[in-house]
């Protein structure tokens, strides 16, 4: 359970059917050079899976679905197709941080006492460093359409100068008829992109917030 403590979030659109799980997990730190203070400056690269599924069918499981006039279930034609996603990367880092050095080693390790920090957490402090704003390209090149109980999951990247940080957005998205939408890859046409930004069958599926943390476990 440790391993993945604020590292994953877990989103569900009720009114539309939609969950959204995201997970993160570093892969490596590694040098990026020697900064202007003399310092090595570190790089944190860190994988990320994200999990669009369509739970129309779990939502409605427990009501009785209405039928059109050929007897078949309406929550059949429940589908979404993703149209792009907005995400907002951040960096943290506590006020007291510094880049690595040997004195800052020594304070982790608990060899040297800080006098300005020797009581409580010390404040954090968040800087945005990216925001990817791509309401119209899909997510890796795909606009799928999913129906009741499908899935659509991809794995991603970030790289970012502190061991922690986080993650936050929101992929667009729109409610579209299961048999008369297929799905398409940038560049594709797509009819719902043609939709006024107000139409109703738009809208925006949330997704939490989850961090990206380099811990001991992942240090070789």
């Amino acid at each position: 359970l440790r391993m993945w403590s604020g590292k994953s979030s877990i989103s569900v659109d009720l009114e539309r059917g939609v969950r959204v799980v995201a997970t993160s997990a570093c892969l490596m730190r590694s040098s990026a050079g020697v900064g202007v203070s003399g310092l090595d400056k570190k790089s944190y690269k860190f994988a990320y899976r994200i999990r669009v599924e369509n739970v129309a069918d779990l939502l409605d499981a427990r009501k009785e679905p209405p039928s059109d006039d050929s007897g078949e279930s309406s929550v059949e034609h429940r589908a979404v197709q993703l149209l792009g996603r907005t995400w907002r990367i951040s960096e943290c880092r506590t006020k007291n941080q510094k880049p690595s050095s040997l004195l800052q080693r020594l304070l982790e390790d608990g060899a040297l006492i800080d006098e300005n920090n020797q009581g409580g957490d010390a404040e954090e402090e968040r800087r945005e460093v990216q925001v990817v704003d791509e309401p119209r390209t899909g997510a890796v090149g795909h606009l799928p359409v999913l129906g009741p109980g499908e899935v659509f999951e991809y794995m991603s990247g970030a790289e970012l100068s502190t061991p922690t940080g986080q993650m936050t957005g929101c992929f667009h998205m729109a409610s579209v008829d299961f048999q008369l939408t297929d799905s398409a890859h940038v560049g594709n046409p797509v009819e719902a992109l043609s939709w006024a930004s107000d139409d109703e069958r738009r809208f925006e599926a949330k997704v939490g917030k989850f961090g990206f943390l380099f811990d001991d476990y992942n240090e070789d």
